[in-house]
Formats: C-alpha cells, sequence, structure tokens
C-alpha cells in the first residue's frame, strides 16, 4: 500500500492486472478503511526503493450496504483519495487471479489471526509475491525491509516466507476461498476472500508448527 495516494501505475502493476481474466460488468462504490495495525516496509522495485504499507482493509460497499475485509492486489498504486470517504469510488468486480495466489488463500488465509498485524502484515508482502516470483529476495519484488526494524516487522517478513515455502511445498489447503478482485484505474486493486464450496479441512499440522518456527526464528534473531 503505497504512501502516495497519486503514484501513477507502473509497467509492473500493469502487468500485474493483466493476470486478471476480463472483469465483469458489476461496479460497486467502494470506501476504504485502512486497518490502523499495518506494518511499513521499504521495497527494492525494478530498482527502485520503494515505500509501502502491509496490512488489511475494511471495505464498506455502499452499494449492497455490505462491509468486507480485504488486502491490496496492486504493489505500486497508491490509495485513491476518492475512496476515503463516501460516495466512495466505483470499483469493477472480477474473479481471476493466478494459481499461486489461489494456493496462498487456500493454504494461509484461514489461519489468520485478524488481530495479529505481523500475520496480516506477512499474508499482505507474500500476496503481492505471489503477482512476482515468490521470492522475498529475487524478481521484481526483492530486499524488503522494515521501515523500523521492529520485531513485529521482522516476524512479519518470516511469516512471509513461510506462506511462500508452503505454496512451493505444495502443502494442503486449510479452506476452499472464491477470491473476488476489485478495480480500478485511480486507485489499488484489491481482493477479497468469501469461503467457497466444499470441505473446509483443519489447518495442517505443518503450517502451523512452520509458523511457530518462524517467530523463534524471529525472536533469536531480534537476540543474536
Amino acid at each position: 500500500m503505497n504512501h502516495s495516494s497519486f503514484f501513477k501505475k507502473s509497467a509492473v502493476a500493469l502487468a500485474a492486472v493483466g493476470l486478471f481474466a476480463s472483469a465483469s460488468a458489476q461496479a460497486d462504490s467502494l470506501v476504504l478503511e485502512q486497518d490502523i495495525n499495518s506494518l511499513a516496509f521499504t521495497v527494492n522495485v525494478g530498482g527502485q526503493q520503494d515505500d509501502v504499507v502491509a496490512g488489511v482493509f475494511n471495505v464498506d460497499n455502499l452499494t449492497t450496504g455490505g462491509s468486507f475485509l480485504a488486502f491490496c492486489f496492486e504493489l505500486l498504486q497508491g490509495v485513491g483519495v476518492g475512496s476515503l470517504t463516501p460516495p466512495g469510488l466505483e470499483f469493477t468486480a472480477g474473479s481471476t487471479v493466478n494459481a499461486n495466489t489461489q494456493t496462498l488463500f487456500n493454504q494461509s488465509y484461514a489461519t489468520l489471526d485478524f488481530t495479529d498485524a505481523s500475520a496480516l502484515a506477512g499474508f499482505q508482502i507474500a500476496l503481492w509475491e505471489t503477482l512476482d516470483d515468490g521470492n522475498l529476495t529475487t524478481g521484481t519484488y526483492k530486499n524488503w525491509v522494515g521501515d523500523t526494524g521492529s520485531f513485529e516487522e521482522d516476524l512479519a517478513l518470516l511469516v512471509a516466507e513461510t506462506f511462500l515455502d508452503n505454496i512451493a511445498a505444495g502443502l494442503p489447503a486449510t479452506g476452499n476461498y472464491k477470491l473476488t478482485t476489485w478495480l480500478n484505474d485511480s486507485s489499488q486493486d484489491l481482493v477479497q476472500a468469501t469461503p467457497g464450496t466444499g470441505t473446509v479441512p483443519e489447518p495442517t499440522t505443518a503450517l502451523l508448527g512452520a509458523l511457530g518456527l518462524a517467530g523463534i526464528a524471529a525472536i533469536r534473531r531480534r537476540q543474536a
């Protein structure tokens, strides 16, 4: 989530948008509120340093009268100021994401603690990386660093790495989600998860164990 509200879309952002199938004709008026527990990071994007905020949005849908949680689906686009207050901005709903993004949600979304800033920031960073190469140290998005060097930021990066490792390892799903992408040319695109059809298994021991190891590693790193 870029600090600048008017950051122009880059070729990288456009490439990410190109991962979507053609959006449907549905357009809803959305108002966005970023979670107050979001964490800030610096990342190298195609050779340039960029400041981003990783967390979750609470989204009010003024068209339907409902609300939902959503993550950013576009690293380099800022939040359009029109989306922050009523009547909001018109976002068009789509439904197709790439395989790694779908796998991230199916494996890890059900395990998230939505009161844990590190878990939410880690998931958001992992989500951005599913639009790149799935690795925090290579590709177009790399060299992630917490802005303050806090324990929470360090843990978020370890959580993100764990989520990405789970995708690469092909671990079982912990849930089954329908993903809706909300697209707007002048504001960050979003992705919303709603429970899909089918049996939802319990979180796997391997996944929970990996997250536990990530926390231990973060503690040791801070004490070193």
